[in-house]
């Protein structure tokens, strides 16, 4: 497995360098004023954000939280760290009015249990009663929904939140002659974990896309990300009950090492006998899923 120790050789240092680079530049092309980005209170995001700010400055910065009634709160009270840490404001605009004016609640039937932590309860029920609490098939389902299927209809209920940050983003930043900067990594990309035209998709520069997620924990160590938020799992927080990423994914480090190694187009025989054919298989599945999420639409 030499070839798959290169992935953690990059040279951080240079790296951070390349990408506040790409972030000035962008924002000079584009010709704007400064850069806003969604801060959710995660890794991605407070990792873009402190690349960002080293890059244009915290004055040109401005930071947005848009959290919603399943939002976990823990993860609106590390924004606000986060966004302290960097000297920047942090505004926070709730997003559940507009959600239930779209309907989003009414796609699933816990919208009419008042209480979140009871939400998730009932989320765990039905996959433990739908995927024999196996949460590493949900991805693939999620990919595959059959129409109108409660699958379906989570998977709606889950993308339209993003997709809506990524309306409120955009409307900030046209108001204020700002570009969008994206939080997406690489694993995401790879593996369809992300929302399709949402917050995690849309943006007018995406500066940490070429990293894997495990190589994004030592640019963070690098640029000192507050602990609690470098501990964290990453939470897609988007629908009560569902597992942080690495649950539904599988182990980071083990999972851009099959992607690394799909893209160079090694032999995954090795990775057969020490995890198993099925768990490679299914990265090798969602990467095939997922295609159509890394194309364009635009063919000329």
């Amino acid at each position: 497995m030499t070839k798959l120790l290169q992935l953690q050789q990059i040279n951080i240092s240079a790296t951070c360098s390349d990408i506040e680079d790409i972030i000035k530049n962008t924002m000079l092309q584009l010709k704007r004023d400064g850069a806003v980005l969604g801060l959710s209170g995660g890794l991605d995001s407070a990792v873009t954000a402190a690349l960002t700010v080293r890059s244009l400055g915290a004055e040109k910065v401005h930071f947005l939280n848009l959290p919603e009634k399943d939002s976990k709160p823990i993860h609106k009270e590390h924004a606000k760290f986060m966004a302290k840490h960097l000297g920047v404001k942090l505004k926070t605009k709730s997003i559940t009015p507009i959600l239930k004016a779209a309907k989003t609640y009414r796609l699933l039937p816990i919208h009419l249990i008042p209480f979140r932590k009871l939400r998730g309860k009932i989320v765990e029920y039905a996959k433990a009663r739908f995927f024999d609490n196996k949460s590493d098939k949900i991805l693939e389902a999620r990919l595959k929904p059959k129409a109108n299927s409660w699958i379906a209809k989570g998977n709606a209920y889950a993308v339209t939140k993003h997709r809506m940050r990524m309306v409120m983003i955009y409307q900030y930043a046209d108001r204020h002659n700002l570009m969008v900067v994206g939080a997406a990594n690489k694993t995401e990309l790879l593996t369809g974990t992300f929302c399709k035209w949402g917050v995690d998709h849309c943006a007018d520069v995406m500066p940490i896309i070429h990293i894997y997620r495990s190589q994004l924990e030592e640019v963070a160590k690098y640029l000192e990300i507050p602990e609690v938020i470098q501990n964290k799992p990453p939470d897609p927080d988007v629908l009560p009950g569902i597992p942080d990423k690495e649950e539904l994914v599988g182990e980071t480090t083990v999972v851009d090492q099959i992607l690394f190694s799909l893209e160079n187009n090694n032999d995954l025989s090795e990775f057969y006998n020490r995890y198993g054919k099925d768990a490679v298989d299914r990265i090798v599945s969602l990467v095939e899923l997922s295609k159509h999420m890394r194309e364009s639409p635009y063919r000329l």
